[in-house]
């Protein structure tokens, strides 16, 4: 079938709480994870693909906390400073060190400098012991069969060391959400092949794959990166059709504006399906979600700031999601407008901010607006986020910002 080559109009636009729900549930079921095996030691970041039980107990063996001698407590009641006991070595008291087995019998350490030697046979003690005294007891820490971590759960550095000490060297995770990026557009450059000397660049460089590459790494996925792909419908298709199935998720980079360029929504909808074709935020409007083939696609924004926020609200919750996670919210503090800004009735607004304190109270001033100004993003120092049926913030009422920094660094801003 041919593909219409029209301009296409925004028929199936959505709210952004329209769409994160879309999101959720739609594109949520075309996303099947497996599990697979690795090395505790490469776990890191990684998520439990089942319940992990220790395999040994932690630690394995009653021992010694502390430097010293292990006796029997009882053999040392009643030492005191003006009547101390004298223990035998070796079979009333022996030498070990900090994390070395107790001897069999011994249930108690003598830390190394309140112990006197006497001689090469004997020591001398001045206090008391008690039973359990600087020991370490067997399963203090972990018991042998018990639940150490349930599945569902992410691999922290501290999770590494609880499992190696349980006796795990393997375990099996989910694997990460495999995301392909096509970026596509004719104007486009890879970074390296442009002459920075030239008075006037032949194109554009190519820069928001590689941000939404390092967005995925950190969301726990894998990112594929396609090459760029000209502004040719039967290229982009080709593309899709032949990486698709590499992926359990398809980002096509500037494929989804209302312009006579735009293929994307033909494309889909002839091997696939359109369930939202623009969403009512800025920015990043022109977002398609659909599905092509088997696979969720979503259609990013062209523009970089359009791209990454479209990337934070669609695709990083179903990151999450994919992988049974909850995401973690950013840290959130109330700021006054530092003067009277409007915002379009309708359109939920992602409203850049550089924010400074005045004595008790945090101000927020607005950064450039265009979804273009990919520096409106690296300047910010949080997002207010204006709702859809609000004409815009006044500079006599608190706003809630979203801290895209943390707020030590704000502290002493002025």
């Amino acid at each position: 079938m041919a593909l219409k080559m029209k301009r296409t109009v925004y028929l199936k636009k959505k709210t952004l709480a329209e769409a994160r729900t879309i999101v959720s549930t739609e594109l949520m079921k075309l996303i099947h994870l497996g599990t697979e095996t690795i090395p505790v030691i490469d776990a890191l970041g990684r998520v439990t693909g089942e319940p992990l039980y220790a395999k040994i107990s932690s630690p394995p063996f009653h021992c010694a906390a502390m430097d010293g001698i292990a006796v029997k407590a009882e053999k040392t009641y009643g030492a005191t400073e003006e009547s101390p006991k004298s223990l035998l070595i070796n079979e009333e008291a022996f030498f070990v060190n900090t994390g070395n087995p107790i001897p069999h019998e011994m249930d108690a350490v003598i830390m190394i400098e309140d112990v006197h030697l006497t001689n090469s046979e004997r020591v001398e003690i001045r206090e008391a012991a008690y039973p359990w005294q600087h020991v370490r007891a067997m399963g203090e820490d972990v018991i042998a069969t018990e639940m150490v971590f349930s599945e569902n759960h992410k691999i922290t550095p501290y999770d590494v060391g609880a499992l190696l000490a349980s006796g795990h060297e393997k375990i099996k995770v989910k694997k990460k959400p495999r995301v392909l990026i096509i970026p596509t557009g004719s104007e486009l450059l890879e970074p390296g092949r442009i002459d920075l000397n030239q008075i006037i660049p032949s194109g554009i460089i190519e820069s928001n794959s590689y941000v939404l590459y390092g967005l995925i790494i950190k969301d726990g996925g894998e990112p594929i990166r396609h090459h760029i792909v000209e502004d040719n419908p039967k290229k982009i298709k080709e593309a899709l059709l032949s990486h698709h199935e590499e992926a359990d998720l398809i980002l096509l980079i500037a494929g989804s504006s209302a312009g006579s360029e735009d293929y994307t929504h033909s494309i889909i909808e002839e091997s696939g399906k359109v369930f939202v074709h623009g969403i009512s935020m800025m920015p990043g409007k022109p977002t398609l979600i659909g599905r092509f083939k088997d696979r969720p696609i979503i259609g990013i924004p062209g523009y970089p700031v359009s791209a990454i926020l479209a990337y934070e609200e669609l695709v990083s919750p179903l990151l999450y999601q994919s992988l049974h996670l909850m995401k973690p919210d950013r840290m959130k503090i109330k700021v006054f407008p530092t003067r009277k800004i409007p915002s379009k009735l309708g359109t939920e607004e992602f409203l850049r901010v550089k924010i400074g304190r005045l004595g008790e109270k945090f101000f927020a001033t607005p950064l450039p607006r265009g979804s273009g100004m990919i520096t409106s993003l690296t300047k910010a120092d949080g997002i207010i986020r204006i709702p859809a049926l609000s004409e815009g913030l006044n500079e006599d009422e608190a706003s809630e910002v979203e801290l895209l920094r943390p707020v030590e660094e704000i502290l002493n801003t002025v």
